[in-house]
């Protein structure tokens, strides 16, 4: 959903809520009702000072009328789609799964690691946490200055802003399910 929109569904949402009509809450927002019609219909596009103006009107922080939850919940990813990455000299694959979403603040990744495969990512942003699913094999990891035996089935979620690897510990492939949920 466009910007204009979300605000404007926001503001008539959060009114109607508090049961204030649209000329009490312009009175309230030092606006006129004329411009908060327009503003509701998403015909005018606000400043930054009216979303405060009106944000204080209603008594909610600004970031709350600047709220764009349109999501689609339905999303098929094709994995001929996706590219992967080889690293490790080609030992280990890592492709995506569903990209970041910026609602659900996440993204998640499919690594496949061949014998004696290893895996060392770059930290990732303040805040970021990982949650590694083991499909099939057994893979060491290491994050948050610990070792951890990870065997089939076994999850594990970790601090994916600090240094971590995986490490394929057996004799045949070992897949995991990466996801990766950014915090605010």
């Amino acid at each position: 959903m466009e910007l204009n929109r979300a605000v404007a569904e926001n503001i008539k949402r959060i009114r109607k809520g508090k049961k204030l009509s649209m000329e009490r809450t312009a009175v309230l927002a030092g606006v006129s009702r004329s411009m908060l019609g327009q503003i509701e219909r998403g015909e005018a596009n606000p400043s930054v000072a009216i979303i405060g103006k009106l944000a204080a009107a209603l008594k909610v922080p600004a970031e709350v009328l600047l709220e764009n939850d349109d999501f689609d919940s339905l999303l098929l990813v094709r994995e001929l789609d996706q590219k992967a990455a080889r690293l490790d000299g080609g030992k280990a694959v890592l492709r995506p799964s569903f990209p970041y979403d910026d609602t659900t603040r996440q993204e998640s990744f499919f690594l496949d690691l061949y014998i004696s495969a290893h895996y060392a990512p770059d930290p990732s942003v303040p805040g970021c946490v990982c949650h590694a699913t083991l499909m099939s094999g057994s893979v060491q990891v290491s994050a948050e200055e610990q070792n951890f035996q990870l065997l089939e089935r076994d999850a594990l979620r970790f601090a994916a802003d600090r240094p971590y690897y995986f490490e394929n510990m057996s004799n045949s492939t070992a897949r995991l399910m990466l996801v990766y949920r950014y915090l605010k």
